[in-house]
């Protein structure tokens, strides 16, 4: 009891020692308490952070459950922080400064791959037109003559012996205003020995100007703007003899000469065929300014103009400047690739000039320029769409690398040069329609401005299609016979036309041409009409359409017509260029078999309903060229469209593909050349590609045959269209012959032109010795094919072999065995004889048959033989040689010039 008592007593004196012991404690002395301390509270062991609390229980039931947030309001919650984080540190904008920014960042374009518009450099020359020329003359001509202005009228060329002089006024007559202008400022100079071109020496004047020695004349009395009107007006005329003598009188008045009038003047020469005068005037001006691109295009132009048939001396001359470290610029070999490959007046390309074309783009790429400019690749990539060589594969790598390779970012000539590569077949022609989508969102992107409200006012960039554009769109629908894209193509012509002549945009001041039209016109004539003349019946009462039980549903028929027309997953190509494009043309078409309802809005059905369009289509054409002749402010979106043969041929073979008879073709071939010659005030008869047309109709009829009634009339029709064949040969061949014989690529473009080509002779007397075998005498046919044998005899094939031309390149792209025979002579072979080998045998002519075969072996071992030749080279040392020869005659000039330079120096 006591010991419990003194232990409670005890402990109590200890705790009050401890007490008063911790009270006085001085902390400075450092002495470290002996006994355990307490536990201290977690929030003093980690002052960096509290603890969170314990979470409260919250039972989960019903009413909690339903209280909890969606997963929508937590997404809210969350974004509202991350962006009210993201905004915390921006400056204040209102909505206007951010949508002023915007637009002003729209404004500025991308900033690499040069498709951003420059400005215009301050050298650029601005040609003047006919108006502004005119007027300037007639200004000038009244200040220096002291009276009143006299009217200026453009001559072609000069004539002094219509010179006439004006009584008190010293003026002559109106077609000699220029060169009497010429000779008044040369009586007013001053010259010096010799003109700064050192050509004319005044050879372009009178006399009287040429003797005079003048006086100084202040540098104020003509105008710059006065002396290039004067020089663009010689060029025009082609004068070039009195153009250099107006330089001389510009040096004689004390004014510089621009470099600009020296390579105008090159130019004519290097049209003409001259390489002696350009390359004279371009060492004037190496003496002056330096020789430039342009003008090594020019001496190279000059050497294809004055040998077009031959390329072979200005390809010596690339290669020679390749030789000595100094080749041209990739202008000028592009000029001999433009040479060999375009159409011209001069040239018609066939394979073997392609191929050199192609062997020259790759030595290029060797030798000279690894890359190539995007004018080149445009040149190249057109080339293949040549339609008798068509290469889009080939096209679709050059365009490949150009844009991903080379990152060359096209411009509207490339998407042209592509778009009319891939139209130039029947399977790639939607590929071509898909970059022509690329180029309408170019140029969407170019005109766009954000918030701004300017509808029904059309805009125009560098990226708006060009007629060229939709005429490259139709190569592929007039083979594909896609009338809905041609119909869509017509109306976006049109409507550019419009915009174009009203706003003056750039190359949509003319509108549609002939080569446009007669492409909607071919479309109308390779469409295969959606269903048959016999499907269809008139509908008497058109407001109300029923449905026959025995004929298929409107569903149907819909989609039978959606299969067979569309072709691809999009039957209309809906795009905005200006403009939207009317509902009606791009709605849906519901057809019946009960009634015909074809509005006239809607695509064509029936074969009559392409007939009724083309026909009206051609009817609006002319009646706007013929009012073109009376109202020239009017808008007439055909007025500009030349009828040539050509289009009026486009327009024929509508009916003759779709054409009920051929009674009812041959009244509309016979209305056409009538309505057409009134229309354009001027004669235009058939060619020969009317009557190969026209031949192959009476022999082969339509595309179900030829009815009872038309069988004696396309005999008869036939014979006399043959008739006017043979005497239009005649006529064109004998025109022909009068052409210079060196020019062969030109004789061959104008053969085909007049449709008197190789081919299409082997055409025309196919259908008519079908003619006579189906329809006629098989003696007539046989006598036929006796008069084909004697002018075009088998052995003309072999005569008429060349060799492929050695241009000794080192790499190639072409190989004899890979390039395609060129200027092969008419021949036949058994399947084009076939019709009347079935008469002959029918009929039980053993002899004629033997005879027909006979002469098919004669055409297919003159072949064979020509064939072997080009595989092994026949000829080819010769052309090796003779290359050789062209490249030591320019090196042993270009030495002699040397050695004159040294002399003189």
């Amino acid at each position: 009891m006591l010991r419990l008592i003194f232990i409670r007593k005890a402990a109590r004196l200890r705790r009050s020692r401890v007490g008063c012991g911790s009270v006085h404690f001085d902390q400075s002395v450092g002495y470290h308490s002996t006994h355990l301390e307490t536990e201290m509270p977690i929030a003093q062991k980690f002052p960096l952070y509290s603890p969170p609390p314990p979470p409260k229980y919250v039972p989960l039931t019903a009413k909690t459950l339903a209280a909890l947030p969606s997963d929508e309001a937590l997404s809210r919650q969350l974004k509202k922080k991350v962006t009210r984080k993201a905004v915390e540190n921006l400056l204040d904008y209102t909505e206007e400064d951010l949508r002023d920014f915007y637009v002003q960042l729209v404004k500025t374009g991308p900033t690499g791959g040069g498709t951003g518009l420059v400005l215009e450099a301050p050298n650029q020359r601005k040609l003047l037109s006919d108006v502004e020329r005119q007027d300037i003359l007639n200004e000038l001509a009244h200040r220096l003559s002291g009276g009143p202005s006299v009217p200026f009228l453009p001559a072609p060329r000069r004539d002094r012996d219509m010179v006439q002089q004006t009584p008190g006024q010293g003026v002559v007559d109106v077609v000699d205003v220029p060169y009497q202008l010429l000779d008044r400022l040369a009586s007013f100079a001053a010259f010096s020995q010799s003109g700064p071109s050192e050509t004319s020496k005044g050879k372009g004047l009178s006399s009287e100007a040429s003797a005079s020695h003048g006086v100084v004349v202040a540098l104020g009395l003509v105008r710059s703007v006065e002396w290039d009107a004067l020089f663009q007006e010689f060029i025009r005329r082609g004068d070039v003899d009195t153009a250099e003598s107006l330089l001389d009188v510009v040096n004689a008045h004390g004014v510089p000469v621009q470099v600009e009038w020296i390579t105008d003047i090159m130019r004519v020469h290097a049209l003409r065929g001259r390489p002696d005068q350009v390359s004279r005037l371009m060492e004037e001006v190496a003496s002056s300014e330096g020789v430039e691109p342009i003008h090594q295009d020019n001496f190279i132009l000059s050497i294809l103009r004055q040998t077009p048939s031959d390329p072979r001396p200005a390809i010596a001359h690339l290669r020679q400047a390749e030789r000595i470290g100094q080749p041209f610029p990739q202008s000028s070999y592009q000029v001999v690739i433009e040479h060999l490959t375009i159409p011209s007046a001069l040239v018609q390309p066939n394979s073997h000039t392609r191929a050199m074309a192609w062997d020259l783009f790759a030595h290029m790429r060797l030798i000279a320029h690894p890359t190539p400019t995007q004018t080149l690749y445009a040149t190249m990539i057109r080339a293949c769409g040549e339609a008798r060589q068509p290469q889009p594969e080939r096209a679709r790598d050059l365009w490949i690398e150009m844009t991903v390779q080379e990152k060359l970012e096209p411009r509207s000539a490339e998407y042209n040069a592509i778009i009319k590569a891939l139209g130039s077949t029947k399977k790639d022609y939607l590929e071509a329609f898909d970059l022509l989508r690329q180029l309408l969102v170019k140029h969407h992107d170019a005109i766009f401005v954000p918030f701004e409200e300017e509808e029904g006012v059309p805009k125009s960039s560098e990226y708006l299609p060009t007629l060229e554009t939709f005429i490259s769109v139709m190569e592929g629908t007039k083979r594909a016979g896609d009338v809905n894209r041609a119909r869509w193509v017509l109306t976006e012509v049109v409507k550019l036309s419009r915009a174009g002549q009203a706003l003056n945009i750039p190359n949509w001041t003319r509108g549609a041409n002939e080569g446009l039209m007669s492409a909607v016109f071919m479309t109308y004539a390779a469409w295969v009409p959606v269903l048959a003349r016999r499907e269809m019946k008139l509908q008497k009462d058109d407001k109300v359409l029923k449905q026959d039980s025995k004929s298929p549903n409107k569903e149907t028929v819909t989609a039978e017509f959606e299969r067979k027309d569309a072709g691809s997953d999009e039957a209309y190509l809906n795009i905005d260029v200006l403009e939207d494009i009317d509902s009606s043309a791009t709605s849906a078409t519901d057809i019946t078999t009960e009634g015909s309802f074809v509005d006239e809005n809607l695509a064509p059905i029936t074969a009559a309903d392409a007939l009724r369009e083309s026909t009206r289509l051609f009817e609006r054409i002319l009646f706007d060229v013929a009012s073109s002749f009376q109202s020239k402010k009017d808008f007439l979106p055909f007025q500009h469209v030349d009828l040539i043969p050509r289009l009026i041929n486009s327009y024929i073979s509508v009916h003759l593909a779709h054409g009920s008879s051929l009674a009812a073709v041959k009244q509309t071939f016979d209305r056409a050349w009538e309505d057409a010659s009134a229309a354009s005030r001027r004669q235009i008869r058939p060619n020969a590609w009317t009557y190969i047309l026209l031949l192959e109709k009476c022999a082969s009829g339509t595309r179900g045959g030829l009815t009872a009634n038309d069988r004696s009339l396309a005999l008869a029709w036939g014979r006399q269209l043959w008739q006017e064949y043979l005497s239009y040969y005649k006529d064109a061949t004998a025109e022909i012959s009068q052409m210079p014989p060196d020019q062969i690529l030109a004789t061959e473009r104008k053969r085909w032109l007049h449709g008197i080509g190789d081919r299409q002779i082997e055409r025309a007397w196919k259908a008519a010795i079908k003619l006579e075998a189906v329809r006629g005498s098989s003696s007539a046919a046989m006598d036929m094919l006796e008069e084909f044998y004697r002018q075009h005899p088998p052995d003309s094939i072999m005569e008429t072999y060349k060799p492929l031309p050695e241009l000794g390149f080192q790499v190639k792209m072409f190989t004899p065995a890979s390039t395609p025979e060129a200027d092969v002579p008419p021949l036949f072979t058994f399947d084009d004889l076939k019709p009347l080998h079935q008469r002959l045998a029918t009929e039980g002519k053993i002899a004629e048959i033997g005879k027909l075969k006979w002469i098919v072996s004669k055409y297919q071992g003159s072949l064979r033989k020509r064939r072997k030749w080009r595989l092994e080279g026949l000829g080819q040392g010769d052309e090796r040689k003779k290359m050789k020869q062209w490249e030591n005659s320019i090196m042993s000039a270009r030495e002699q010039d040397e050695e004159q330079i040294e002399e003189i120096e």
